[in-house]
């Protein structure tokens, strides 16, 4: 696999697609050996506010550095999707560049992608209240994300025993709100093992080459039969009760 080939990204605005405020698109090129391809970055600019020879926005106004900076993120990322590419010996293309950075090849398989795929393959296979628990087990998943890890996704590449066991501490520790009683051992337990069937469906898709659970042990508390009988007796009779798992 050749990896010399000549790489650039450059930013440049099209002139003739100006709206009624004045403002024209900006667009990426990025060139690998002969080839270009051209991307909107979902940016606009004044005319007079882009300096065509630095590829940049003119003047010194906050605004003006925002913009920058987002170019300069925009530039950096593409950057790293080709390095990549080259660490996993696949083609470099222009195209192959793009579909990195819009998440549309295999390493743009999220998490969050994962469970939504999962959820609906097995709407019709599975029973509604079986499906409610895996409903439950996203919404906990999306929290911890969000609240543990400070991410709205992660790619299924990055998913590691260490995330399980993290996964599984958050829900023990978690403080549920209102009247919901916090998960027991058994119930996080569960929610591991839900995680679990939706990570073995990206395996059998060839999503992800390595499994994250292979050193995950699920560890269920025994409950004692006589407890198992008396909740029997009380749904035998009517009585209410809130136990979940």
């Amino acid at each position: 696999m050749r990896s010399n080939k000549t790489f650039g990204i450059a930013f440049f605005v099209k002139k003739y697609q100006q709206d009624k405020q004045g403002n024209v698109p900006i667009y990426v090129r990025i060139s690998v050996d002969a080839k270009r391809l051209d991307m909107s970055v979902q940016r606009k600019i004044t005319l007079i506010r882009w300096d065509e020879a630095r590829c940049t926005a003119r003047g010194t106004k906050e605004e003006t550095k925002q913009l920058n900076g987002y170019l300069g993120q925009v530039k950096s990322q593409l950057t790293a999707c080709k390095e990549e590419l080259v660490k996993e010996r696949k083609l470099i293309t222009t195209e192959a560049i793009k579909n990195r950075y819009l998440g549309r090849d295999e390493r743009g398989k999220t998490l969050k992608g994962l469970i939504e795929y999962h959820n609906q393959e097995m709407k019709d296979e599975l029973a509604w209240g079986t499906q409610k628990n895996y409903y439950t087990t996203q919404r906990y998943v999306y929290e911890f994300l969000q609240k543990k890890l400070k991410t709205s996704n992660l790619y299924l590449d990055e998913l590691n025993y260490k995330f399980i066991k993290d996964f599984v501490k958050f829900i023990l520790q978690r403080h549920p709100d209102g009247h919901q009683k916090p998960c027991t051992q058994n119930g996080a337990m569960k929610h591991a093992e839900r995680l679990r069937k939706i990570v073995n469906l990206a395996i059998k898709e060839e999503w992800l080459t390595k499994d994250p659970f292979v050193k995950f042990k699920l560890k269920f508390e025994k409950v004692e039969r006589g407890f198992v009988i008396a909740i029997k007796f009380k749904c035998l009779f009517g009585f209410k009760h809130s136990l979940k798992i």
